[in-house]
């Protein structure tokens, strides 16, 4: 009996380098994959929010959309309408710009009112300027502020709705920041609840 123990030979170290190898190119492809589909849903999960932050921004507004409330001589509140005489209500203004009525109008022009405060509304409008979807804002004061809603926005369409006249419709082509091939169409109603509203098309002219 051999009292010495017996090393390795040549071939079976060459047969285990082969499996580590082997082993860490397998533990390699998954690492990269795992990377990939991480940075895959990173993206995603980032174009996803711009798109819910622009639909939202543009939804919220019009459904904030209400009748403008004013006071008379004896201090009752009425809404802008209501009353015999008085037919003026809110107006949202669809506004065609590149004159083809058929695809509706690509500016949205309308007015936020207050119950708190009658008599004081913000006009405010929806449209695109060099990619950017803006948001434009003027007090009664004529004070002006604009803001960028969401960038790389095109094909912005805001549609009267023939068969509800308290419905507007709104489609928007996004494409994602860092790679522009990543696009969405965003297309969605907006319900006005309420009466005293009036939706009607204009030409840019």
């Amino acid at each position: 009996m051999n009292k010495y123990n017996k090393g390795f030979t040549l071939v079976e170290l060459s047969i285990s380098s082969v499996i580590v190898m082997l082993i860490g190119l397998v533990l390699v492809a998954v690492f990269r994959g795992n990377l990939a589909t991480w940075k895959w849903g990173q993206e995603h999960m980032e174009f996803n929010q711009k798109l819910q932050l622009a639909m939202k921004q543009v939804f919220t507004d019009i459904k904030r959309i209400n009748p403008v409330v004013q006071t008379d001589t004896q201090g009752n509140l009425w809404f802008q309408g209501e009353r015999i005489g008085d037919l003026y209500p809110n107006v949202i203004e669809v506004v065609d710009t590149d004159k083809e009525p058929e695809n509706g109008g690509e500016e949205l022009i309308f007015w936020h009112t207050s119950y708190l405060r009658p008599g004081e509304k913000t006009q405010v409008r929806l449209f695109l300027e060099r990619d950017a979807l803006m948001r434009e804002t003027t007090d009664q004061n004529g004070a002006h502020a604009r803001v960028v809603v969401s960038d790389r926005v095109s094909d912005l369409h805001f549609m009267r709705n023939a068969a509800d006249i308290n419905e507007i419709a709104v489609t928007m082509r996004i494409a994602d920041d860092r790679n522009p091939k990543l696009a969405e169409v965003l297309a969605f109603a907006v319900h006005l609840d309420t009466d005293l509203v009036c939706v009607t098309s204009k030409d840019a002219s």
